[in-house]
């Protein structure tokens, strides 16, 4: 008699017991369909329900479905609240005819075997308005979206297959993928992943009709951190409404990966330099000419400084090409982010530039660049104008563009405006250009860390509080560009096109935005209410901004309000607001300083690697609390690899521990290597026996040298804390006599 329902017996002996296991339990564990270009589509289990996320180019009334069982041999039948209809897998069957003409798609599909019965509630959700993408994995089983996901490096590359189709079904692209990769930094980190494809053949995927934005490399950003998922789309969309060069171009779909749905996604143009793209020579190509057969990443590197201050990393072994001077594409960076790169410059104001393209510098091309972008900032920071050589701002950069990636970021309130994902590129010969705006998923209201605050407020100037943007405002011609640019192409288009278009995109990605919180755990139903909150947003914050710069223009200046709590008549004030325009100490948030907060062993070092300008080695686990992501960790491995800072006998370093007096004065003793010093001062204070053994001769070089004043009873508290107020107005001290003009 055949046996329909298969017994597993799986004999184990234990002493001298033998173990039956029970027969498999019937169950269904899922539905699938293939495209037509056999691109398969699987079921995903969501609240105990299993949902099929299909797009609207599929026939409903004939359905080409396949059903995951435990036992084969089931008879299947689907019923809907219209029909009940005997299938087997692989049938097609009319979702239309089961479950009524207008749906909602809800079914249930049942097996039985042998007395044994399966039920499984389906949902199937039509997104439409968007186009979809599919990518296929050459080898899914080892070399599948989770194990390019596994790489924290973004290492793992994978090849495939994909097939994009447009928001009519019509294909855009079929074919080879020689590249699927993860992408981005912080993204990174999410449970939503950002992935880089690239093409066998270039290929136009936004269809824009411009045969120079057929290229093979594309990006897929999650924009995870947006619950609308559409603030990066609207700023890149902007910047080509204002015809910047170069404007991101980009579009949403659905994505599917190996089967699986995986939400909207933002299929973008990516930064490079290319046709299309950042449209100038590719200085990186000129270098492979130079350098025939080397294997660029096997490159050692080495330091380097040029002769107004940056400090910077080339590749030594590389030969330069005849013509240096273009294109480059650069990127202000974290120190974390920068320093993990190959070739990067730090500028005597401890900015972190990473030269993005090209990516192996020699020392010739890194001197070159690195000297004019000095140059560029040494001019921005002093009103437009150079401090020595009497040149002017647009002498080196492009103003249009740097007003232009102002506004936008102004008008978005970008939390990382002039932080980080701030491009600036160069033509052979040519100028600095700003741009292109990237990376606005925290925009419009959201922010992170200290920022949150600020960016949920659509008034008030936010970008304008950096360093950068605040320098850049003391130069009339900068206010009067950002006046006119605002007045005649920002404020008009934002009025009379993004506005408006918000509505129509709000409908066009409504059913897929519901589908993608789905899929990501989050309440589907707080999507247009999301959508409503950021359009009043943009409302008040487009009109606040236009009575503002209404009154910025060549002649009218007014300075900058200091932070909300350094207060005008305090005794810090003007330290305080040196020691932010030296760099060598920024807010905490706010517009905040924080004057009397105290001040920690990281935060002295950090101050310490700003005033060095220095390259800081490779990370090393030296010290037990220090990892190798934290803001502070560059400046402690500089720090500690020139012994100026040491860790505890237990192998920490405590970096949020509070820092005292003498102990920062140790540390910039250290830093000038010890000199002489007079200790007959010392004993002058009515506490000098306070000061430690170690701290003597460091505390009687800093007070022989106008460092240390001492406090108006005649005391220097060696063993207190060093307030922020404190360790500014020290540090300016230290750095106006030491540094600047050394």
């Amino acid at each position: 008699m055949k046996r329909i329902i298969s017994l597993i017996l799986c004999l184990c002996f234990l002493g001298s017991a033998i173990v039956f296991a029970a027969p498999e339990a019937l169950t269904i564990h899922g539905i699938s369909m293939n495209m037509a270009e056999g691109y398969p589509v699987t079921s995903r289990t969501i609240s105990d329900r299993c949902m099929l996320f299909l797009t609207d180019n599929v026939d409903l009334t004939a359905l080409p479905l396949e059903y995951d069982l435990s036992h084969p041999e089931a008879s299947l039948e689907v019923k809907g609240p219209a029909a009940s209809l005997p299938v087997k897998s692989g049938d097609a069957i009319d979702l239309t005819a089961l479950c009524g003409k207008d749906g909602p798609w809800l079914f249930d599909v049942c097996a039985t075997l042998d007395g044994q019965t399966a039920t499984l509630p389906v949902t199937i959700k039509i997104l439409d308005g968007l186009g979809s993408m599919y990518l296929r994995s050459d080898d899914p089983v080892n070399q599948g979206r989770p194990w390019v996901e596994a790489s924290p490096t973004k290492d793992n590359a994978a090849k495939g297959n994909m097939l994009l189709l447009n928001d009519k079904g019509e294909t855009v692209y079929n074919g080879k993928l020689t590249q699927i990769k993860g992408r981005g930094n912080s993204t990174w980190l999410a449970e939503k992943k950002p992935y880089q494809i690239k093409l066998d053949k270039k290929t136009d995927l936004l269809e824009t009709g411009d045969k120079a934005n057929a290229n093979k490399t594309w990006v897929l950003l999650t924009n995870h951190t947006d619950p609308t998922l559409m603030r990066s789309q609207l700023v890149y969309d902007l910047s080509v409404a204002l015809s910047m060069d170069p404007a991101i171009q980009c579009k949403s779909v659905n994505l599917y990966y190996d089967g699986e749905y995986r939400g909207v996604y933002l299929l973008c143009e990516k930064v490079e330099i290319q046709k299309g793209r950042v449209d100038v020579p590719n200085l990186e190509d000129a270098f492979e000419l130079a350098n025939p057969g080397l294997d660029f990443d096997s490159l050692s590197t080495a330091q380097g400084k040029t002769l107004n201050g940056a400090s910077y990393i080339y590749c030594p072994d590389l030969k330069t090409p005849e013509s240096f001077t273009g294109g480059y594409l650069l990127e202000i960076d974290t120190a974390v982010r920068a320093t993990a790169e190959k070739c990067y410059f730090i500028t005597k104001r401890g900015t972190h530039v990473v030269v993005k393209n090209p990516e192996y510098c020699s020392q010739q091309a890194m001197d070159y660049i690195a000297t004019l972008y000095q140059d560029f900032e040494l001019t921005l920071f002093n009103g437009g104008v150079h401090p020595q050589k009497a040149t002017k701002i647009d002498s080196y950069i492009d103003m249009k563009s740097l007003a232009q990636c102002y506004i936008i970021n102004e008008l978005s309130k970008n939390p990382d405006s002039y932080r980080t994902s701030a491009y600036f590129f160069k033509d052979l010969g040519g100028l600095f250009n700003g741009g292109p705006v990237w990376d606005y998923d925290l925009s419009f209201g959201i922010g992170w860390g200290e920022y949150i605050e600020d960016c949920a407020n659509p008034e008030g100037l936010f970008a304008l509080q950096t360093a950068y943007a605040g320098a850049m405002y003391e130069i009339p011609a900068f206010r009067e560009v950002v006046r006119k640019l605002y007045d005649e192409q920002v404020y008009p288009l934002i009025k009379l096109e993004l506005l408006p278009s918000l509505r129509t995109r709000m409908k066009t990605i409504a059913s897929s935005a519901e589908a993608n919180n789905l899929v990501w755990n989050r309440d589907p139903r707080a999507w247009a209410q999301e959508c409503e909150t950021l359009k009043n947003y943009i409302t008040v914050r487009y009109e606040w901004l236009y009575q503002e710069f209404m009154k910025w223009n060549s002649d009218n200046y007014t300075p900058l309000d200091s932070y909300k709590d350094v207060d005008l008549r305090a005794w810090y004030h003007s330290e305080v607001m040196k020691a932010t325009r030296y760099g060598l100490m920024s807010g905490m948030g706010h517009r905040t300083f924080a004057p009397e907060g105290i001040s920690t062993r990281a935060q002295a070092a950090k101050v310490l690697y700003s005033i060095s300008k220095e390259i800081s080695p490779e990370y090393q686990p030296v010290f037990s609390d220090v990892p190798g992501n934290r803001w502070y960790t560059p400046a402690i491995m500089w720090a500690y690899g020139r012994g100026v800072v040491m860790g505890y006998k237990d192998g920490t370093f405590g970096p949020d521990n509070s820092i005292s007096r003498q102990d920062l004065v140790v540390l910039l003793y250290r830093y000038l290597g010890e000199p002489e010093a007079d200790r007959s001062r010392l004993d002058s204070f009515a506490d000098a026996k306070a000061v430690k053994g170690y701290a003597k001769n460091a505390m009687s070089w800093a007070i022989a040298n106008g460092i240390v004043m001492g406090y108006q009873d005649n005391t220097l508290r060696p063993e207190k804390t060093i307030t922020r107020a404190e360790m500014a107005a020290l540090m300016v001290r230290y750095y106006e006599g030491y540094i600047l003009n050394s």
